[in-house]
């Protein structure tokens, strides 16, 4: 009886891992390095979606901020204008370019400046319940 639950169990971890196995990737991640006593920075990739539903950016955490915010730009009153965002939406079979001048990560109230030839460490927060954590190099 012992090897029949252990082998069930098996097939149901194997299962479990087939079915939930990751359609996001990211690449090309980057942070902005940071002139003296600037206070602020983003981080810039692309998501790639190679699943066959709509998955939802709907997060950011790192260490090296006391805030991190989905933002975007946005032409309003003959300006360009950044805005935070609740989302970034990552359609089916399709990546998401988050890069400067569009949907960016904002690091709000840096810690420390950030200087090219590091790296910062990111964790995505998705709708699906899938997390990445990404590291980033900085870059000028």
């Amino acid at each position: 009886m012992k090897i029949i639950t252990s082998l069930l169990v098996s097939g149901l971890l194997l299962l479990s891992t087939q079915v939930f196995a990751t359609q996001l990737s990211v690449e090309d991640a980057y942070v902005r390095a940071t002139p003296p006593n600037s206070k602020n920075s983003a981080a810039f990739m692309v998501i790639n979606n190679t699943g066959n539903e709509e998955v939802k950016l709907i997060a950011a955490a790192s260490d090296i901020a006391d805030r991190v915010e989905l933002h975007t730009h946005i032409h309003a009153d003959g300006m360009m204008k950044m805005r935070q965002v609740p989302e970034v939406s990552i359609q089916a079979q399709n990546t998401v370019a988050l890069q400067p001048g569009g949907y960016h990560v904002m690091f709000v109230n840096l810690k420390q400046p950030l200087k090219e030839g590091q790296s910062v460490a990111i964790l995505l927060y998705f709708d699906n319940g899938e997390q990445i954590k990404v590291n980033a190099p900085i870059k000028k």
